[in-house]
């Protein structure tokens, strides 16, 4: 079983492919990246993986029986168009399942909620994709703070 994980030059997707690799192997473990060359380190198959490219996907998920779909940190509105290019090319390439990374929260009326309204988009495409799926809701992590704090001061 081929196993793929995007963003996998970012921490979350790195720790993961280290930890495939002592489960299944490192000959089973694809890690996609936006930069492939940020990820060779990691000594699995990398493959270039952009998620403003279908056609990047396209290729990315070819021969994968399953992945982890990393969600994207730009925009809020950018994202559910590149998580719907990457679970698309997941379809074509007859990928069984996706696992995507979601975020807890309140999707209304806080600093946070056009992030988790855009997790909570993309948590309906992937069940609505026609594959077996898994969603897990993390906490938030401390980058959107950091690119979103103008908006907090503004906002109060």
């Amino acid at each position: 079983m081929k196993i793929a994980v995007t963003s996998a030059s970012g921490k979350l997707g790195a720790s993961i492919v280290k930890h495939l690799i002592i489960l299944i192997g490192k000959e089973n473990v694809i890690g996609i990246a936006r930069t492939p060359e940020k990820a060779t380190y990691l000594d699995v198959e990398i493959r270039k993986g952009d998620y403003n490219s279908r056609e990047d996907f396209n290729e990315a998920l070819q021969g994968v029986d399953s992945f982890l779909l990393v969600s994207g940190m730009d925009e809020p509105q950018k994202r559910i168009q590149q998580h719907r290019n990457v679970i698309e090319a997941a379809k074509q390439n007859g990928v069984q399942k996706i696992v995507y990374t979601s975020i807890v929260g309140d999707d209304d009326k806080n600093a946070f909620s056009p992030i988790v309204q855009s997790n909570r988009q993309t948590e309906k495409d992937v069940q609505d994709s026609g594959l077996n799926w898994v969603i897990g809701r993390n906490g938030i992590y401390i980058e959107p703070d950091l690119e979103y704090i103008d908006t907090y001061v503004k906002e109060g």
